[in-house]
Formats: structure tokens, C-alpha cells, sequence
């Protein structure tokens, strides 16, 4: 998708609609692995991340990864020392590997983790850790020979990943479809994904910011989910507004 010019928030926003109609995990699955091949990316993970001696299968929401590596993760117990799965615990931004990993200064089997993924072609990656109100949930991992990681590509891979992760967890449980949020905190949330600050949402409310504040930060509690970005989508895959 690089060399080519694309609305990164429309191309999201496509991807999110297109994927708001499937319900069977293997679709889902094919969709973003498609989608994710137009940015460079031919393998892909949602999982949660286990303590130190566990097993990480029991986590994994969506397995795009290559055939044999995923069962080579397992065998060797790389979960314990994958540097880019220790880093996901420690932040909520979206990051490249090559951010995250120095060569030089990894240990032993940090390296060997790094270099059989490249034995599968994942030689760059990029990481979403998905944080909820209690902390670190999830992340969508994906991963390359030479994918597109340009600021706009990033921006657009952060929103589908956000919108992936509630998908997948739509295919082991699925969502209640009452509704949750009050009419009001549903306004706020409705101007905010379509770009408005809290001072124009408080003026259109004819309520003052701080009030407007309120209705967000409560919609949030009830979502579950931390930061604007991660609550509109929450809101909007679970039906509470639409955009």
C-alpha cells in the first residue's frame, strides 16, 4: 500500500464495516489476514499473554500465524522469552519491532526466539497491546518480510487492530446487543467518532466540557476499555452508536 496515496482512516474504517458483518471465526481470519497482506504483513496473532511457565494456546482468540511456527512457539516455551510479548505488558502504544529489540543487547534466547521467526519469514512486526480497566488484555502482533510501517499505515493497522481484538472475542463469546450506555453518554461518543473535541461536543449538547468529560469517562467504565480511540470502537462493535 506504500507508493500509492490512501485515506489510512478510511481504508480502517472500510475494513471495520466489512468486518462488522462477519460472525464465523474462519472468515474473520481470512479478512484480516487479507487485509493485513495489503500492508505488507503475512502473519498475524490475537492472543492474551501468559505468566512465565504457562502455555499460551489456551489464549489465542486468532491464529494467522505460518504453519509450524506457532507449534515451534509452543515446543520451545518462546512465550518465556519473546522480548516483543514482554514489551506488549509494558505500554499501551502501538509499536514497530525494530523499536523494542536490540540485537546487542538481548539475551541468549531472546535472540533465538528473533531468529527463528526470521526462518518464517517474519523478519518486521508490528505490535497492538490491547489495555481494558483492569490493564493489558490482549495484543494483535503481526508480522513480515518488508511491510508497510509508514506513520499512516500505522495509524490505520492501530484502528483495525483495535476493532479485530473485540471481533475475535465476539467469536469465543458473543456480545450483548442491549444496550449498556445512556442516550447521552451514546451523543458523546457519536460526536467524538466523528472527530469532535469535548468542547464542540459540549456545545452542541448545550452542556459544559466538564459534564461532557463525565458522560465519556462513565461510557468508558461501562465499556470496560481506557482512551477515546478504544471506547468509540468498543461502543460501535457492540452497537451502542453507529459512525
Amino acid at each position: 500500500m506504500s507508493g500509492r496515496h490512501f485515506n489510512a482512516g478510511r481504508d480502517a474504517l472500510d475494513f471495520i464495516d466489512r468486518l462488522s458483518t462477519l460472525t464465523d471465526p474462519t472468515t474473520v481470519v481470512a479478512a484480516l489476514r487479507d487485509k493485513l497482506a495489503s500492508y505488507g504483513f503475512h502473519a498475524f496473532l490475537i492472543t492474551g499473554l501468559p505468566e512465565i511457565g504457562d502455555r499460551i494456546d489456551p489464549l489465542v482468540l486468532l491464529n494467522g500465524w505460518p504453519p509450524g511456527w506457532f507449534e515451534l512457539y509452543l515446543e520451545k516455551s518462546f512465550s518465556d522469552w519473546d522480548p516483543i510479548a514482554a514489551h506488549c505488558k509494558t505500554t499501551v502504544d502501538p509499536f514497530a519491532w525494530n523499536d523494542v529489540y536490540q540485537e546487542g543487547v538481548a539475551l541468549p534466547r531472546q535472540r533465538e526466539v528473533m531468529h527463528r521467526a526470521r526462518d518464517f519469514n517474519m523478519i518486521e512486526g508490528f505490535c497492538v497491546p490491547i489495555h481494558g480497566e483492569a490493564g493489558f488484555q490482549a495484543v494483535v502482533t503481526m508480522a513480515g518480510d518488508r511491510p508497510d510501517l509508514s506513520r499512516q499505515a500505522r495509524s490505520a493497522i492501530h484502528l483495525m487492530s483495535i476493532y479485530a481484538h473485540g471481533k475475535a472475542a465476539d467469536c469465543m463469546r458473543p456480545a450483548r446487543r442491549e444496550h449498556v450506555l445512556t442516550v447521552r453518554e451514546r451523543e458523546v461518543l457519536t460526536w467524538f467518532a466523528i472527530g469532535k473535541t469535548t468542547e464542540g461536543v459540549a456545545e452542541r449538547l448545550g452542556v459544559s466540557a466538564g459534564t461532557a468529560e463525565a458522560h465519556f469517562e462513565n461510557a468508558a467504565r461501562k465499556l470496560g476499555v481506557r482512551g477515546r480511540t478504544r471506547t468509540v470502537i468498543e461502543a460501535y462493535r457492540r452497537g451502542e452508536i453507529s459512525i
